[in-house]
């Protein structure tokens, strides 16, 4: 049953650049569970504009960028108009490829009801895996369990969260964005719960194998694999997580802790195994320096030419 037949309303809002024509057809599950829909496009070029028109047929609203703007500002235009076409009491933010679960929406509310009558204050439901990979767990509040570093898709909102904490950081564009507003839920006093069954199929991105002289690298009788990035995403990582770091080290040393402990497992392999090594080095210096200095918004045109 969609949710606008239920005593709350709850709104989608997708952040997509450049589309594939499968997110119609996720639009149109997506809106078997919940009233509203916002699809944000992110700047995509003109060869896009039929998958949006299709979109709004298939009944999202569409809200057009100018210009590539990222993740975070892409999420907060989708929020804004949410609240001013529709004032929903819910939020779901969704990547453009990812796909929920068909009961998701309801068993994150499920969980947001025995939270709150628990007596905790919930920021929001995040999923429970991410095809088939379970989302790490933090600190356990009152026998619910909190994520340790969620991604943001599949993040079921209270309004009072955003009204709470704030809109989402525009300024990291992509990369820590999601970090940064669950950050900031726990320093208000907000429980970030995993929802349980809340399950959703996403694109986790090129995976690369890691191989010596032409050999794959096993371990305990496992193939070794790792996330790749291209330069310029590297620099993000690198930059926001270094203003991460930064911003959070003194009130929560153990998330920080643990988080570089996880990014450095992972740049080590892809440092080691990827191709172009030298710009993504050359990318994670730069990151590296301007999060000391806290330089934030689109990575500089020339780094990103010179990273291309």
């Amino acid at each position: 049953m969609a949710d606008h037949d239920s005593l709350y309303t709850v709104a989608a809002v997708i952040a997509a650049y450049k589309p594939a024509a499968t997110l119609v057809h996720t639009v149109q599950a997506l809106a078997r569970q919940v009233a509203h829909i916002i699809v944000v496009d992110d700047g995509s070029p003109a060869a896009s504009s039929q998958i949006f028109a299709d979109l709004e047929q298939a009944g999202a609203m569409v809200v057009h960028q100018a210009t590539n703007q990222g993740i975070g500002a892409a999420l907060n235009a989708g929020v804004m108009r949410a609240e001013e076409s529709f004032c929903p009491d819910y939020l779901i933010t969704l990547d453009q490829d990812s796909v929920l679960v068909d009961d998701y929406v309801r068993r994150a509310m499920e969980t947001l009801t025995r939270a709150r009558t628990a007596g905790l204050k919930v920021g929001f439901i995040c999923a429970a895996s991410y095809s088939g990979h379970a989302s790490p767990a933090w600190k356990s509040v009152q026998g619910f369990s909190q994520a340790f570093d969620p991604m943001q898709s599949g993040f079921f909102i209270p309004r009072e969260t955003i009204e709470t904490v704030g809109s989402f950081a525009a300024d990291f564009f992509i990369d820590g964005v999601d970090s940064d507003f669950t950050m900031r839920c726990r320093t208000a006093g907000l429980a970030t719960l995993i929802g349980p069954h809340c399950t959703i199929e996403h694109d986790l991105g090129e995976r690369g194998q890691a191989k010596i002289l032409g050999r794959k690298v096993r371990v305990l009788g496992r193939d070794i694999g790792f996330n790749y990035h291209s330069p310029s995403r590297i620099y993000y990582i690198c930059r926001n997580g270094t203003i991460l770091s930064k911003r959070y080290l003194r009130s929560n040393p153990q998330w920080v802790a643990r988080r570089l402990i996880e990014e450095s497992k992972a740049h080590l392999l892809r440092f080691l195994f990827s191709p172009k090594k030298v710009k993504l080095l050359t990318a994670a210096v730069a990151g590296l320096r301007d999060g000391l200095t806290s330089k934030s918004g689109r990575i500089p045109s020339a780094l990103e030419k010179r990273l291309s």
